[in-house]
């Protein structure tokens, strides 16, 4: 509240954007705005066992390639490096965390054998990609980055959920598309701008790797689809640059908010008066 007494909006700040926050903003302005100040603590509670195995997958499989790879790396190295970034105690039960940890192991343990044995075409591995795109700073990151024999890279992230995304549906998401995005301004010539190097031909590919299946998926973005995508996200990001207020849009989607605690519309909706109120 400021010194007149009216109430002042926070302001996120003035940091590159990422997929996520573009999302949050589509979803509910007040969810992105709050993203900016909910603390570690509080973001904690809504992880989750099956978000907690992911980032154990991810963290495993991203340092067992800055080690050379599932050629260079034994099974039981790679096992290793799971235990070490399970968090069990994110999942909801002891059930719970014995079951998710099992099938970690087991996931692990089939893609291990299925790797071994294939050529290693990691370039780089939990690669930063950041970059200005038609006035706005942007972020995203690529769990692995490969590159085949012909020069195609492959954008690669790990997903680890039971129904992984088709083809189709990867296409249209605005994280795989921002990444492909600075992924190809990144590896065209580094002498272009930003715009024209999104305008020229890379051979650049974004891509899920479906941990459970074990399977690529590769989105089919052409070019009138990245131009799509390249219009949604610029249109997104200036929405975010201009906005002076950040209204809720309530939903389904408020039960599992990390920003939960600080919502005034979740506050609202839940209060209870003490006894003798």
């Amino acid at each position: 509240m400021n010194e007149q007494g009216h109430i002042v909006t926070p302001q996120p700040p003035q940091q590159p954007l990422t997929a996520r926050n573009l999302e949050d903003f589509a979803l509910c302005p007040q969810k992105y705005l709050l993203s900016f100040f909910t603390t570690p603590a509080e973001s904690r509670r809504f992880i989750g066992g099956p978000a907690a195995l992911h980032r154990a997958l991810r963290s495993a499989l991203v340092q067992a390639y800055q080690m050379g790879g599932p050629g260079q790396v034994s099974a039981a190295s790679l096992l290793r490096l799971f235990e070490q970034n399970w968090e069990g105690e994110l999942c909801a039960d002891s059930l719970e965390e014995e079951q998710l940890h099992s099938e970690g192991v087991q996931i692990l343990e089939a893609y291990h054998q299925t790797h071994k044995n294939q050529p290693n075409e990691a370039i780089a591995s939990d690669m930063r990609f950041e970059d200005e795109i038609a006035g706005h700073r942007f972020v995203a990151v690529a769990d692995r980055v490969d590159q085949a024999e012909d020069g195609t890279i492959t954008l690669l992230r790990y997903k680890s959920s039971h129904r992984p995304p088709s083809p189709a549906e990867l296409a249209k998401d605005i994280s795989a598309g921002l990444l492909l995005l600075l992924g190809q301004a990144h590896f065209a010539d580094q002498d272009l701008s930003a715009e024209a190097a999104l305008a020229a031909k890379t051979d650049c590919q974004v891509a899920v790797y479906a941990l459970r299946p074990g399977r690529l998926v590769v989105a089919p973005i052409d070019q009138a689809q990245r131009n799509s995508l390249q219009e949604r996200i610029i249109n997104l990001a200036h929405s975010i640059r201009q906005a002076q207020q950040f209204p809720t849009n309530k939903g389904r989607h408020c039960r599992w908010c990390r920003s939960q605690a600080r919502c005034p519309a979740w506050r609202d909706a839940h209060y209870q008066p003490e006894e003798g109120q």
